[in-house]
């Protein structure tokens, strides 16, 4: 049961702006930082009225989200949920149906590992199409965020309709493109959820329009592959969402269960919800290109570990990942340093809950900032530096990783798909390293570290050559 302390007292609060208090508050990580610097693990900030509670800190974040879980499950109604998802789906359900449907996709992950092609094989298979890419480019330099892009949602696809496209279609390239635009336009409708009505201002300022239309592309290439599941349900031999979810649906039916959550839209929009979710991966590997781009001693240690391991005759697999501590600490180190989403999904109180001596009130939104704990000098000293080496100790063993605050975040909405998540970073990294070099376009500078905020933090446009190992 929450507390009821009669109490009000808010945790300190950040200056603002008369009316509009802090609405150019911006969540980088140089923000978040300072912020704590000068607030300590818990801030309020007023944004047009609402009051808004930023959590920073180790033990701070581990409270709210998980001894706190009960009270800051929700999410807030926002915008973009009600705008686009009518409140469905895995981005914009609630309560009871939000649990419902989670716990549908663990399930279906969970059976599509006891399946014929788990989700590691599937990522593999991937791997092989992004390698040949690679190879094409024979050493010259490649746009290799977009090569991550192409093949991460290949791997989505896969997951989701149960093939994967081949290698230039069309219809992949596009819908790379739809959630690329959808996914940066979010951001700029933050303002929307208090202010609906700036969506009637001339001249699609915001970008509603825009959004809307970039939401039902995705979804009428989603509605294709239901069709086709619908059409050939008697031949399916392969496990996928869609055709789960189809199995869900008859089972519910012929147990009389409510359907709420699981009809044909919610069909659409949970996959809508699991293309959107990759971002944090994708940006996750465009952000591992680039550190070991600019660490060439970081890839050459990796480099010998998976020789003396695995050798370079073979690919690396999942099972290899406890014999590479060295290679695991720089996905780690990479995952700490780049912090691609350096706040997760904000959520809001359901009751007033006290922690450490304040009162954080019922209807408040609770942004996390995951990267203050990645950035937390008492934690991780020299925090700006790149040091895989902070993860092994004397005996060569990792260790300390697990508090690296991922992009997956903790808690009951931590990301359902964290598994796929590490399989990816893993297999992609692991297996250029034990083939090519790393090495920037010649006659250019070498790329930035420093990165941009677009709701993640992303790195900058960059191009790498990857040339093979001798």
């Amino acid at each position: 049961m929450a507390e009821n302390n009669e109490a009000t007292t808010l945790p300190p609060r950040e200056p603002g702006k008369f009316l509009v208090g802090n609405v150019d508050f911006e969540p980088t990580i140089p923000v978040l930082l300072e912020l704590r610097r000068k607030h300590g693990d818990l801030v309020t900030l007023n944004i047009f009225g609402q009051k808004v509670i930023v959590v920073c800190g180790h033990q701070t974040l581990t409270e709210v989200l998980e001894r706190k879980a009960d009270f800051t499950v929700e999410h807030p109604v926002v915008f973009g949920y009600t705008e686009y998802f009518e409140s469905s789906g895995l981005l914009g359900a609630f309560g009871q149906v939000w649990k419902k449907q989670r716990k549908f996709v663990i399930n279906t992950f969970r059976k599509i590992d006891s399946g014929s092609a788990s989700q590691e094989s599937r990522v593999a298979d991937v791997v092989v199409d992004f390698l040949k890419d690679v190879d094409l480019a024979n050493g010259c330099p490649i746009d290799i965020i977009k090569l991550i892009k192409t093949n991460h949602y290949n791997i989505v696809s896969s997951l989701l309709f149960g093939e994967k496209f081949k290698p230039g279609d069309e219809t992949l390239s596009r819908l790379v493109e739809l959630v690329d635009e959808a996914t940066y336009i979010v951001p700029d409708q933050a303002i929307l959820s208090m202010f609906e009505w700036l969506k009637y201002l001339p001249g699609d300022r915001f970008k509603v329009k825009r959004q809307r239309h970039l939401v039902d592309e995705i979804l009428k290439i989603v509605q294709q592959f239901v069709d086709e599941h619908k059409e050939n349900a008697h031949e399916k031999d392969s496990i996928d969402f869609i055709y789960c979810f189809m199995q869900e649906q008859e089972r519910m039916r012929e147990a009389r269960e409510n359907m709420e959550g699981f009809n044909d839209r919610d069909m659409l929009l949970m996959g809508y919800g699991l293309l959107f979710g990759g971002v944090s991966v994708v940006q996750a590997l465009s952000w591992s290109f680039l550190y070991l781009v600019n660490h060439p001693d970081v890839v050459c240690n990796m480099q010998t570990e998976i020789d003396n391991t695995i050798g370079k005759s073979r690919s690396p697999t999942w099972k290899d990942k406890p014999s590479l501590p060295y290679c695991q600490a720089v996905l780690y180190e990479i995952l700490r340093i780049s912090s691609a989403i350096p706040v997760a999904p904000t959520h809001v109180l359901t009751e007033n809950i006290q922690i450490n001596g304040y009162t954080l009130p019922k209807g408040a939104w609770v942004l996390l900032g995951l990267c203050t704990v990645n950035w937390d000098s008492s934690i991780f000293p020299e925090p700006e530096k790149f040091n895989p080496g902070r993860f092994i100790n004397d005996s060569g063993q990792l260790f300390g990783f697990e508090k690296v605050y991922a992009s997956y975040s903790l808690g009951p909405r931590s990301c359902a798909a964290q598994a796929l998540a590490e399989i990816e970073m893993f297999l992609f990294i692991t297996s250029v390293v034990q083939k090519y070099n790393i090495a920037n376009e010649p006659g250019k500078p070498m790329p930035s570290l420093e990165g941009t905020y677009k709701g993640a933090h992303i790195p900058n446009p960059y191009n790498v050559c990857l040339k093979q190992r001798l």
